[in-house]
This record gives C-alpha cells, sequence and structure tokens, in this order.
C-alpha cells in the first residue's frame, strides 16, 4: 500500500474512534458497542498496514488509556460494575496476539518472497550459462572441425583418415549437444513463445513428411485436425525431438506410429515405436542413458520435451512396454495457462 495511502487509511481510524469514544458520552447505552468498535477497529487497520513497533506501542497505550478511563467514569456513575474494568486488559493481550501473529506470518512470508527470489536467480542464472556456453562453443567447434577436414584431404594414410573420421564425429556430437542445450534453455524462456492456434494433426503430418525420406521405418499415421492453443515451432521441436527418440531405438522396417487425439481438456500426442524399448535402452549403459546401435545419448532430447510440454501445462508421459517398443504421450491443455499473455 502507498505511503499516503496508508497515512490516510491511518488518520481515518483515528476519527473513526475519536468518534466512537465520544458516542460513550452522548448515548451512555451503547458504552459495550462503542468499546468494542474502538478494539475491533484498531485490530483491523493494524492486520491491514502492518504498523512499526514504535507505533503499535503508542496506539494500544493510548486506546488502553481512553478506553481504560470512559469504563472507570461509568463504574464511578454506577452505570456499570467494576468487573467490566478487565475487558480493557484483556482486549489489549488479544490485540497483542495478534500482533504477534501477523507479524510473525509477515516474516515467514518475507523468507518465502526471498527464496523464491534466489530461486528465480539462480534459474536466470544457469539458463543465462547454459545459452552463453551454447553459443561459445559453436564457433570453436565449427573451426576445428573445417581444420580437420582439410587435414583429412591431405592424409596418405587411410588408416589416418579413419582415425580423423572419428574426431569429426565426435565434433558433430558437440555441435548437435550444444544445439540442444540452446533449444533447452529456449524452453524455458515462457517471455518469448508465440502463442496462437496449433493444429496438431497438420503438425504430426509435417513432421512424418519430413522423416520419412531421411529414416526407413514404416510409418504409421493418424492425424485428425485437432486445435489447441500454443508455440507452434515449439511444439514442432519437441515433438521431433520425440521422433528422433524412436528412430533411434528402432531399426529399417520398424514401426513408429504419430497420433493425435482430442479428450476432454484439450489434446493428446502419441509417438510410439516397436523398438528396443527405454527399460532395455537404459540397462545397456551403466550410466543410465539410452544407448541403441551404438548411437549414445545425451538425455537431452527428453528433457527438452518435458520444459515446452511444461511451459504448454501439459505432462509428458514416457511408458516402455515388454519385451519391446516404448509409448511417448503428450497431454496438452486446450489453453495453456500461460497463453492469455500474449498480445
Amino acid at each position: 500500500m502507498p505511503a499516503e495511502r496508508r497515512c490516510l487509511v491511518f488518520v481515518g481510524w483515528v476519527l473513526f474512534a475519536a468518534c466512537s469514544q465520544l458516542l460513550l458520552f452522548v448515548v451512555p447505552a451503547l458504552e459495550a458497542v462503542a468499546f468494542h468498535l474502538v478494539w475491533i477497529s484498531m485490530s483491523i487497520v493494524y492486520g491491514v498496514q502492518g504498523w512499526s513497533p514504535r507505533r503499535t506501542a503508542v496506539v494500544l497505550a493510548v486506546v488502553t488509556l481512553v478506553t481504560g478511563t470512559a469504563l472507570s467514569e461509568f463504574v464511578a456513575e454506577g452505570r456499570a460494575g467494576w468487573d467490566e474494568l478487565a475487558e480493557v486488559p484483556l482486549m489489549a493481550l488479544v490485540f497483542l496476539a495478534m500482533v504477534w501473529h501477523v507479524r510473525r506470518r509477515a516474516t515467514a512470508l518475507a523468507e518465502t518472497r526471498s527464496l523464491v527470489e534466489r530461486e528465480r536467480r539462480a534459474q536466470e542464472l544457469k539458463e543465462l550459462f547454459v545459452r552463453t556456453c551454447s553459443h561459445e562453443m559453436r564457433t570453436p567447434i565449427t573451426v576445428a572441425r573445417c581444420y580437420a577436414e582439410m587435414v583429412q584431404n591431405e592424409l596418405p594414410s587411410p588408416q589416418s583418415k579413419e582415425d580423423l573420421d572419428v574426431v569429426l564425429d565426435e565434433l558433430d556430437k558437440l555441435g548437435r549437444l550444444s544445439g540442444r542445450l540452446l533449444a533447452l534453455a529456449d524452453a524455458y524462456e515462457s517471455t518469448e513463445f508465440d502463442w496462437g492456434p496449433v493444429d496438431l494433426g497438420s503438425l504430426l503430418r509435417r513432421t512424418a513428411q519430413r522423416w520419412r525420406p531421411a529414416s526407413d521405418r514404416n510409418w504409421l499415421l493418424d492425424a485428425p485436425s485437432v486445435l489447441v492453443d500454443g508455440d507452434e515451432s515449439r511444439l514442432e521441436a519437441a515433438l521431433d525431438a520425440l521422433v528422433e527418440n524412436a528412430v533411434k531405438f528402432t531399426a529399417e522396417g520398424d514401426a513408429v506410429a504419430l497420433r493425435c487425439r482430442a479428450t476432454r481438456d484439450g489434446a493428446v500426442v502419441e509417438v510410439e515405436d516397436a523398438g528396443i524399448g527405454f527399460a532395455r535402452s537404459r540397462a545397456d549403459d551403466g550410466s543410465g542413458r539410452p544407448q541403441s546401435s551404438g548411437r549414445p545419448g545425451t538425455g537431452l532430447g527428453l528433457a527438452i520435451v518435458r520444459a515446452v510440454v511444461e511451459r504448454h501445462g501439459g505432462v509428458l508421459a514416457v511408458v516402455s512396454e515388454g519385451p519391446g517398443g516404448s509409448l511417448l504421450r503428450m497431454e496438452l491443455p486446450r489453453r495453456p495457462p500461460g497463453a492469455g499473455s500474449r498480445p
């Protein structure tokens, strides 16, 4: 609350309390109502503003003195018993208990905000680090690959050329890794999402069309038109990562199915393959990362998919079906929470 408004609220309460005390003497029959109105209104204003300890002590002392004096006069005139004076310290104790709870809650909220801010800052630094490293890695990788190709052309020995092929292959892996790190950092930056209507059926058909020439698989497509709100480019990147996993864990001729369907709350996109399955792919590698056909995975593909799906307010489910095959399912809401912020 702005300082000026806080000041106006406090002055307004002081005037209200003064009028309530004046009511004691003008209409003695309303003594109980006026007395409790002062204490209740003071508690409400404190709960809204959270006064400083000094102001709290001064206000409490003044209200206790004024209400206590008014009740004392009523007792002296015989309008009330001496036992009613006990209400003054009791109300003061109730107010102090409320002050303790309010200050304790304010302290807890401040600590929570501090933790949230530190977590947000740590996440920003992590994303900045990943993004910076990904950008910085690209140039030296490209330069190293160019020089390796130049040297390879000058080598007379076939064995040396084969050794250099290994170097080129590893440089290509580093290039793909830097690209995926960049995609992962980009997936978490919701402020840059381009929200709009996305036809998931059309997206599946385009994806299958792109992958058919490069992968000799038995592509099965069930892609009716299903509309959701989302960022089409990021959903396409997530779908590509799922298809890449399916291709990685299958051999030529194996089936890869792409499906989508509408649900009550949104839509489901599925990529299913008849490969070795996630359970066996992890069992083949002590590091726990997928391995298939001699092609190690970085584990970033599903991380990118999960990041994109979560930014869309959805869920990624990974199911391994024995003895082989995997089913990866993206459950997307019809309208993500972040879509309302688009221009």
